[in-house]
């Protein structure tokens, strides 16, 4: 899934903006970023995007980022108004291929007719009018839509179609590879997909224990992954892209003891833990974790407020490393630094407001 453009009126801190992610022939364009000073709306924007593909995928009680609740009085600008959110997005082929599969797997009518190769959103944009709260007072959804192009505004929730499928046993896990959503890396850099995580533990134990649950995993998995037949494999994508940000420092595997679990990295021949670790490395770490636990391929990827705890050496690298990402991703970055906006090409900004 690919972003093309954004309208939003009266939804949280924006008033009326209309943004266009696209390039000079009018493709989404790989990469983009939207600067403005604290107050501007970059995170307002971002919200937007997440929230209405987040509604879709599960619209009684949707994933959103820490803080943010799913309610009038934080989504809603202007008390008495409604939210107005229109999306232009598309898809690929194998994309709606997986989304077919999916939909197949669970009964349900197939959305795409592959033989005909120009049919839309394969080619073209489609537009989804979201607005909050429903008005309409004879439906139970929270929230309104209308669209633009028949039945394909419901793969916008195809991620949660597609969770229906594996949890009932109907698909593989290795769905999520196939078919885009959005991946949000908000300015705390939680990685909140640990289930059974202990509510006594202070929130930074929390947010250390969720990197580990993950590493864990991957880490495990290692032992016997298939690479010919998966291709690299989490835990080498994580501690390839790691070292090479990173560079001095390389993460070098997990250490078990009694009572805990710990990364151990090394740097100059000194090995140490995850507790030893600097703020920078431990914001890439969370980075790269929160690509893979989400499964950010073919999807829009957000990272708010890129530069945080960064070295501009290391903000360079992380661009580099995500310009060159074969994952197929669609990333969208703010910043308020103007370090950061030297690192862009021109047409590449969206501008909210001076820095100066």
């Amino acid at each position: 899934m690919k972003l093309h453009s954004l309208d939003i009126e009266n939804f949280r801190a924006i008033d009326k903006i209309s943004l266009d992610f696209t390039d000079y022939l009018s493709r989404p364009r790989p990469i983009s970023l939207i600067v403005g000073p604290n107050g501007s709306g970059k995170t307002s924007i971002l919200d937007a995007i997440h929230v209405v593909v987040k509604t879709f995928e599960n619209s009684a009680n949707p994933s959103l980022r820490d803080g943010l609740q799913y309610n009038a009085e934080q989504l809603v600008r202007g008390r008495g108004n409604k939210s107005n959110i229109i999306l232009n997005y598309s898809i690929e082929k194998d994309e709606s291929a997986a989304i077919n599969d999916v939909y197949s797997s669970l009964n349900l009518s197939q959305h795409f007719d592959l033989a005909k190769d120009n049919q839309p959103p394969l080619n073209h944009p489609v537009k989804v009018c979201w607005t909050f709260p429903n008005i309409n007072k004879s439906s139970k959804s929270a929230y309104g839509y209308k669209y633009f192009s028949q039945n394909h505004v419901k793969v916008l929730g195809a991620r949660g179609r597609a969770s229906q499928a594996v949890n009932r046993n109907l698909q593989y896990p290795e769905i999520f590879d196939r078919i885009g959503g959005v991946c949000y890396l908000d300015q705390r850099r939680t990685v909140r997909l640990s289930k059974n995580i202990n509510l006594q533990q202070s929130e930074e134990n929390m947010i250390h224990s969720d990197i580990l649950y993950w590493l864990n995993e991957y880490y495990r998995k290692e032992l016997t992954w298939n690479e010919s037949k998966y291709g690299e494999s989490y835990w080498k994508r994580v501690k390839r892209l790691f070292d090479k940000i990173c560079y001095p420092a390389e993460l070098i595997g997990l250490e078990s003891g009694p009572s805990s679990d710990t990364v151990i990295l090394k740097k100059k021949g000194i090995e140490y833990d995850l507790y030893q670790m600097s703020s920078g490395e431990h914001q890439i770490l969370r980075i790269l974790v929160g690509l893979a636990a989400e499964t950010a391929k073919n999807s829009i990827v957000f990272i708010d407020e890129l530069e945080l705890h960064l070295h501009p050496t290391w903000q360079k690298r992380l661009i580099h490393v995500l310009r060159n990402d074969e994952s197929n991703n669609q990333y969208i970055f703010t910043t308020h630094s103007p370090t950061v906006t030297m690192m862009f090409y021109d047409h590449e900004m969206i501008t909210l407001g001076n820095l100066v």
